[in-house]
């Protein structure tokens, strides 16, 4: 039987402020999974981490800090808070 190599996940966490202590304000999980899609939901969600430091004790691994280029004021663009992207390498079925 042979073993079954890990696989990135990906996580994209939107958090208030460029911080890893910050709220996150959204968040978006990709499975490397044939087939997979994001799902949206009118449901409120039930996010498993408050702020971008709690998904790294967890295990998942910052690969992308937010981009600092000047501050902004989210109400007047059309972007929601400073984007982390994570991953997390696991055996996935």
């Amino acid at each position: 039987m042979s073993e079954v190599p890990p696989r990135q996940r990906l996580l994209y966490l939107h958090a208030r402020t460029p911080s890893v202590f910050s709220e996150v304000l959204g968040l978006t999980l990709i499975e490397p999974v044939a087939g997979f899609r994001v799902e949206i939901s009118a449901e409120e969600p039930q996010w498993p981490y408050k702020t971008v430091h709690e998904a790294v004790v967890e295990g998942w691994q910052i690969v992308q800090f937010p981009y600092l280029q000047a501050p902004f004021d989210d109400r007047d663009l059309d972007v929601i808070g400073y984007e982390f992207i994570l991953q997390k390498m696991e055996v996935v079925q």
